[in-house]
């Protein structure tokens, strides 16, 4: 009898083993199930709950603000971004607004602010137009580089001097920059409002026409701010001695001033 009960405990336990680990395998399968199921749930969850916000009337857009305008009017920004039409502030996408609205020439830069939940605000920083440049027998619009900005139209005329250089040389680049950062500052007698038109020429020199006394400025565009500051000294000494009016051509060219009256002109 000692003999069968030692082979049944010795048979039982040979099972012991296979039943457990057969047990932990189960509860392990249970639990990754419950896990999945649970991720599965969420998972519908968040989907519902994202198709729900972005198209609900709940965060539906009520009002665009544009800020930052002068040439452009609200209606035209509004147009350019695509939001003439019902749109969910949840659902719009930034960055295509923002792309969009960077394809407009007059649009420098552009920031966009969620203000829910109706509100929609646009910083718009639109291009500064300081010349205009011809191309073709149309008349552009250009930014303080030179760059052309766009056409200039009737309904949007502004008056500016007219530009002759080219942005694409760096030469012209440089010398533009020195030039309108001198009239900006003062360290020429007169301002940019003052001028018809530059002209950046190959013979090393750049001629500015002036509109309210007629006058032609030459500067030497080697040691282009020591000209500068020649073509001043010389400006306020004939204005000092009351001829500013009988001049038709100051040149300027290292350092070396000559002025032309009216009366010398065959």
């Amino acid at each position: 009898m000692a003999k069968y009960n030692a082979y049944r405990h010795k048979r039982g336990s040979r099972w012991a083993a296979p039943l457990i680990l057969l047990a932990k395998v189960l509860a392990a399968l249970v639990w990754a199930f419950c896990v999945l199921a649970l991720l599965v749930l969420v998972s519908l969850g968040l989907v519902a709950g994202y198709r729900w916000t972005t198209t609900t009337q709940v965060f539906v857009v009520q009002e665009v603000q544009v800020q930052g305008i002068q040439r452009l009017s609200r209606q035209e920004v509004v147009a350019q971004a695509g939001l003439e039409r019902f749109h969910n502030l949840l659902d719009l996408s930034l960055w295509k607004i923002r792309r969009d609205l960077q394809k407009h020439p007059w649009i420098a830069s552009v920031s966009l602010f969620r203000r829910f939940p109706h509100g929609l605000r646009i910083e718009v920083e639109e291009e500064i137009p300081f010349f205009w440049r011809q191309q073709g027998e149309r008349i552009y619009y250009a930014d303080e580089h030179g760059e052309v900005i766009a056409p200039v139209e009737v309904d949007s005329f502004t008056s500016l001097p007219l530009l002759d250089c080219d942005p694409n040389q760096l030469r012209d680049q440089r010398d533009l920059a020195i030039v309108r950062q001198g009239m900006e500052q003062q360290r020429f007698p007169f301002g940019l409002a003052a001028v018809a038109w530059i002209r950046f020429e190959d013979n090393n020199r750049v001629e500015i026409a002036l509109t309210d006394h007629d006058v032609r400025v030459v500067l030497g565009r080697e040691h282009l701010q020591a000209n500068m500051q020649s073509l001043t000294f010389i400006w306020h000494e004939v204005q000092g001695q009351d001829e500013l009016e009988g001049i038709v051509r100051i040149m300027v060219l290292e350092g070396t001033g000559w002025v032309g009256y009216r009366s010398e002109l065959v």
